[in-house]
This record gives structure tokens, C-alpha cells and sequence, in this order.
């Protein structure tokens, strides 16, 4: 993703995060976007994308987080850190960023679903302790409506 032109959510997508929402769960995107360190995009650019996802999916994030760095980066504090996928750090930041913010409510990691469609993002959940979806399945919804069906 390099703008907010480039942002397209599957269409099914804020439907099911709504569902997810509906039964108390708190929405985080978490995503490597290296092309700030590689003076593709400017955090602004990246910042402005990451507002249209949150537009094109209803507003239902709770929070958005994103890695700068990439290994390939010229500047040597811009090409290592613990965030960059598959590396855990941005979910478990995300996960402090929502227990400050909601403090009567509790976000261990390992309660929560991961959702990603590269490898980088199965080992970054596995890292944590995150239970990991391909993000084709999950799309389908029956994980959701499994959900639903437990909470009946």
C-alpha cells in the first residue's frame, strides 16, 4: 500500500468485523509497512491509508498499528526492530495500547484471533501466542458464526 488510492477492502469484510464487534471483541490492524523506511511513502501517506481502511471497514477499529522498518532500509535504526512481522512486538504493543485504553476490560494476546494472508503474519501470531485464520476462511465467515453460536 503506498496511498489511499491504493486501499481496497473485500466487501465482505466490515460486515464480518461488525459481527466480531457485536460479540464484544476488540478490532486491531496490525501491518508492515516498510516503504517508509525505504522512502517509498511518507508516515503521512501511510497514516492517510490506514484512515481509509479504517473509513472503507465502518470505522470499527479499536486501534491500527504499523511497523516503518525494513531490513533492506539504508538508515540502520530504520532496518531492524521487534515490530516488523514476523517478529511479535506489534501485537503484543497493540495489545498494551488497548488495556491502557480500556482499563476495566482485559487483552492477553493469547485470547485473541490473528487474521492474515502471509507467512509473515502466521509466525508473528504464533510469536505471541495469537490463534492464527487464513484471512480466505475467516472472509468465509464460519468462524464467526461459530462464535455467534456459542454465545446463544
Amino acid at each position: 500500500m503506498n496511498s489511499r488510492e491504493d486501499v481496497v477492502v473485500f466487501p465482505e469484510v466490515p460486515a464480518i468485523l461488525q459481527r466480531y464487534k457485536a460479540l464484544g471483541w476488540r478490532i486491531a490492524g496490525v501491518s508492515n509497512q516498510g516503504g517508509i523506511a525505504l522512502g517509498i511513502m511518507t508516515m503521512e501517506d501511510c497514516a492517510i491509508a490506514m484512515q481509509e481502511t479504517h473509513e472503507q471497514c465502518e470505522y470499527v477499529f479499536d486501534k491500527i498499528a504499523w511497523c516503518r522498518h525494513h531490513p533492506d532500509a539504508a538508515d540502520p535504526e530504520m532496518s531492524t526492530c521487534w515490530c516488523r512481522k514476523p517478529r511479535p512486538g506489534l501485537i503484543i504493543e497493540v495489545a498494551h495500547s488497548l488495556a491502557d485504553r480500556y482499563p476495566r476490560e482485559m487483552y492477553p494476546p493469547h485470547l485473541a484471533l490473528m487474521v492474515g494472508d502471509r507467512p509473515e503474519d502466521k509466525a508473528a501470531a504464533e510469536g505471541a501466542g495469537v490463534a492464527f485464520l487464513d484471512a480466505a476462511e475467516w472472509r468465509a465467515g464460519a468462524h464467526v458464526a461459530e462464535l455467534e453460536a456459542k454465545k446463544r
